[in-house]
This record gives C-alpha cells, structure tokens and sequence, in this order.
C-alpha cells in the first residue's frame, strides 16, 4: 500500500511540471519550518477541493497615501479631521493598468479566466486546489491546530512567474498560518464571582460603574448619540442576548433595555446558545462596549470561521481580510466611529506579505476616520523559546502602526501594569514617526537591561495605550463569572474613545479616526501615566516594567474622559 501511495504521489507530480509557463519561476514566499503550535497532517488537501484565491496587487502611491494619513491624523496640521471617503482612496492607491495587466493575463494563461473578480487591489480566483498547485509550483498539506484543533490547508513555500512577483504583494491563501485567538488570560478565564467581591472601590474585580468610575464617564450624558459603537468578532464567538439582559439588570440597570444588532460578514452567524466554550469572548466584548457607552450604539460585527463549504473542501475564510473589506465598503453613514478587537496572534505565525497587506487595509480604515484598537495581547513580553533561544514574540494586528494597541491593567490608586499584559517591538513593522520621540526617551532610559538583544528597538513598539484588564464580571450562560486579560482592556479603552468621538460629533467636530498621531501628541494631556507594575517575561524572569513616560507594558497609560475631550479639541 505504502509503494502505491508514493507511486499515485508521483504520477501526481508528472502533468505538474509539464503545464508550468515557460517564464522562470521565482520563489514568493517560503518559511523554514511549521510555525509552533501547527503540526502537519498525514494526507493533504484533495486536489478537487475548491478554493479561493486571493492576490492583493501592487498599489500606487503608497508614500503619498501614508503622508495623507498622518498629516489628517494629527491635531494641528491644516489637514487634521479631514477623512477620506472611499472614492478617493482607491484612487490614489489603485494599482497600475500594467500590474493589473499582468496578474490577470497570469490567471488566464493558466486557465483561471472565468472565475475571476477584480475590486480595486484585489484579484479574487476561485479554483481546484489542483490549480492551485499547478499555479503556484507547490504542494499544499493539511496542518492541524494543536490548540484548537481547527486544520488548514497551507504550503511552507510557493513560486510565480519572475515578470509577475513585482506586482505583488500577497496571496492567500499560502504560508499563513494566523489564528485570530481571543486575547484573554487563562488564569483568570473562568473564576467563579461572589457578590461580596464588588467593592465600591474596583480594586478586587471591575463593573461598568467601576470603569465609569475611573475613567470619568459616569457623569456623561450626551445630548445625541451619532456616534457608533462596534466590536469585531470571530472564530464563531457569539454575544448572548439572554445574558446581556442579566448583566444590564444586575450592573447598569439604567441600560436594562439596551440591545445590539448582530452585523453577518461572509458567512458569520449570531447564534443563542449555552456553549460556554463559544460565548466568553464575545459576552465580554458586548457587555462591556454596551455597559461603557450607555446610550450610544454598538454593533456586533461577526466574521465568518471555520464551517465546510458547500461542495467539498474548507472555508479559509480570514478574519481581517473579510472583515475590513467588508467595512471598508460601508458608506460613510453606516461606518462605525470605533472598532474594538479583541483578537491577535503571534507575528511569526503571520508572512510578512500577508501582515502588510492587512496593515494596509487598516491604514484606509483609519484614514476614512475610524478608530481601531487592538489588543496587545497577554504573555507579557512573550517569549517564544521555539527556536531554542529566547526571543520575545510581537503579536498580530497589535504590532501594525495603524492600530492603536492596548495593554491591561491591574488596581486603582494607583492603577499598576498587570503581569500577562503584552507588549514589545514588531519585526515586521519600522517604527513609525508619531511614537519615535517616546520610544527613544524609553531605550535612552535602559529600563529593562537583561531583555536588551532580545527585541528589534527599531520596530513598532506597543501597546500604544492601556485600560483595567483583570477581574471582570462577565455573564456567561447565566451565571456570573471573572474574566480578565486585554480582551477586556481592549473594549474599556474602545468604548472611552467612541464617547470622546461622540461629544466631538455633537460638537460638529469630526471623530478621532486614526488615534495614534495625536496620543502620542496633544493627547496625552489626556491620559494617566503608569509608573508600577511589570510583565512577565521568559523562564519565569520578569519582562518590562511600567515607568515614567512611554514603556513596553502600559503604553502612554489610562483614559480620562473629558481631558481626551478637550485634548481633542472638545467641550
């Protein structure tokens, strides 16, 4: 059986070689190894499997665009608040006639011109993974997550024509092995709650009354709500109705009525259950985004997982792909004011391709005047000793500059840096200007000598910002429970940020949008500096510490409500 298997392996492989173009291939993309956490399969993908794929395509004036984006992005420039509408986006970064020329005539030449759709940048495929294959010189395997047990089927390398990899600058899928996990800590995952641990105080576990509390919006009454609240979700994580309307009653009764429209992007669903394994994540996100910002309205946007599709093979739907073309689509009437992510992965399990292409799509996101925050992930300063040394792990979206990154935190007077709350330097990534003066200021300071060589000083360093992240009480299947991790700093700071948007809509100003620019300026007359506290870093050593100014940890520090107003520019 095993001499037929390597026989039917091998017949396999002669029309391979055989319908290859005549222009020399190059290779696009390869990685040494399976990433940690994925392990390789015994049989791969049937080569009749359909699938669909993806090229994003080389854009124009990516410079010019980031210049734009900056320059409305941060407070004093003659541009600031001057978002962009979609139109004028796609102009100024639409790829050249000759770029889309060549992908195109690639496909075709390849057999694949029936089934092909072109949005701007994007070039959709859809294919046998046999085509695949042929197309891309490779072999696909099946890879089994070790966490989830979810499977994918990737390659670890693939090729195209020479004349064609200059107009690229992604296809998916292939060598991505992301996993958009929700970031949120173990250790406190599921802790049973006691009503005698409320304190009036919030230094043993954190309400929405607690967080208005600190934060300074207990006290805000809008006089309208323009302003849009929403939280992205995925892997098949999905808010509860039945429990949101138990922790309104219990924690913000003068909200007891509030609800959330649940938003289905490429095959997602919003179901009621009571699998607890499904709903953690996404009760927390609801219940907090909905508890914070009272009046205004929040979204659920819910993104297609995992499910088989009809016809054979797998969905490979990606979480941000899907997601922020599907945002990006909206008109500007129906875009949210602020998204909160709770999702991230590590760096190294994301190409660099496929990285800079989704960071892009959170550029045009930014830039249409959308605030994006994400968490910043909870292995403090994540070591990964896969490679046999130690070398800290930046985390995925959180690591992009057009993402505003939160870490957690612990305590009230003072509030101090949570051990698990993530932080670092990207590898992908430079570091961008608006932060450059502060970072330097950190490295100048030598803070943390013993993980220095252990990080890339030069990258987009993060959290940018942090929020309370340990001990929250959350509702899960009808019973309440203690969650913590930046999974729930993420949607605290989120929501601070959309009422800070709001009072600016009323005042016919325009919302934050892209954030960093001005935190990292007039906005941090707005925000509390962290000077306690320290992650965790590799064989149980400590990792960063919170210090005065910028750090690793805690970012610029906390919200306060109205001084981000009025560094905003607001009343």
């Amino acid at each position: 059986m095993r001499f037929v298997s390597l026989l039917s392996s091998l017949l396999c492989l002669l029309p391979l070689a055989s319908t290859f173009p005549s222009d020399p291939y190059t290779v696009f993309e390869k990685l040494n190894t399976v990433p940690k956490g994925w392990m390789e399969e015994s049989t791969g993908p049937s080569p009749s499997d359909p699938i669909t794929m993806r090229i994003h395509v080389k854009q124009q004036n990516v410079e010019a665009f980031e210049k734009k984006l900056l320059d409305i992005s941060t407070p004093d420039h003659s541009e600031y608040g001057n978002h962009l509408e979609m139109d004028a986006i796609q102009q100024m970064l639409q790829p050249s006639d000759e770029s889309i020329g060549t992908v195109r005539q690639w496909l075709e030449s390849n057999g694949l011109g029936n089934d092909l759709r072109i949005e701007s940048d994007w070039i959709y495929a859809t294919m046998t993974m046999g085509d695949l294959e042929r197309l891309l010189q490779t072999r696909y395997r099946s890879y089994r997550d070790l966490e989830t047990g979810a499977r994918r089927s990737r390659t670890l390398s693939y090729s195209v024509p020479r004349h064609v990899k200059s107009h690229v600058n992604m296809i998916h899928p292939t060598t991505s092995f992301a996993r958009a996990r929700a970031m949120r800590s173990a250790v406190l995952y599921h802790k049973a709650a006691d009503d005698a641990t409320i304190p009036a105080g919030c230094n043993s576990s954190i309400t929405p009354t607690c967080i208005g509390d600190l934060y300074g919006t207990a006290n805000y009454t809008p006089k309208s709500t323009p302003a849009k609240m929403s939280v992205a979700g995925f892997l098949e994580e999905w808010p509860q109705r039945a429990d949101l309307t138990e922790f309104l009653a219990k924690y913000d009764a003068s909200n007891a009525k509030a609800a959330f429209p649940c938003v289905l992007v490429n095959g997602g669903t919003c179901d009621q259950t009571t699998n607890t394994s499904n709903i953690v994540e996404a009760n927390l996100d609801i219940q907090y985004a909905i508890g914070i910002n009272n009046e205004v309205p929040t979204t659920y946007y819910s993104t297609g997982g995992r499910p088989p599709i009809l016809g054979g093979g797998e969905n490979d739907n990606e979480p941000y792909l899907d997601f922020l073309n599907y945002i990006l689509k909206l008109s500007s009437s129906d875009l949210p004011t602020t998204i909160s992510i709770s999702y991230g992965d590590a760096e190294n399990t994301v190409p660099p391709s496929y990285a800079k292409s989704v960071c892009n799509l959170f550029a045009k996101v930014g830039a249409r005047g959308v605030s994006v925050l994400a968490a910043s992930g909870d292995g403090g300063a994540a070591c990964d000793d896969s490679s046999g040394s130690d070398v800290l792990t930046p985390i995925f979206p959180g690591g992009c500059p057009y993402v505003t990154t939160v870490g957690a935190l612990v305590g009230v007077q003072p509030e101090s840096a949570v051990d698990f709350s993530g932080g670092g330097f990207s590898n992908y990534f430079a570091q961008p200007s608006y932060q450059a003066a502060a970072v330097k200021s950190w490295i100048k300071g030598n803070y943390d000598p013993a993980l220095k060589g252990l990080y890339n000083a030069s990258g987009r360093a993060f959290p940018d910002v942090s929020a309370q992240g340990n001990d929250f009480h959350v509702i899960i299947a009808g019973t309440d429970e203690l969650v913590g991790g930046t999974s729930a700093s993420t949607p605290t700071f989120s929501s601070i940020i959309n009422l800070v948007s709001n009072q600016l809509l009323v005042e016919g100003k325009p919302p934050l949008g892209f954030l960093n620019p001005f935190l990292y300026s007039n906005g941090k007359a707005g925000l509390t500096d962290i000077t306690s506290g320290i992650s965790y870093g590799c064989a149980g050593a400590d990792g960063f510490n919170a210090v005065e100014g910028w750090d690793p940890v805690t970012g610029l520090g906390s919200p306060v409500f109205q001084k981000l107003v009025t560094a905003a520019g607001g009343t």
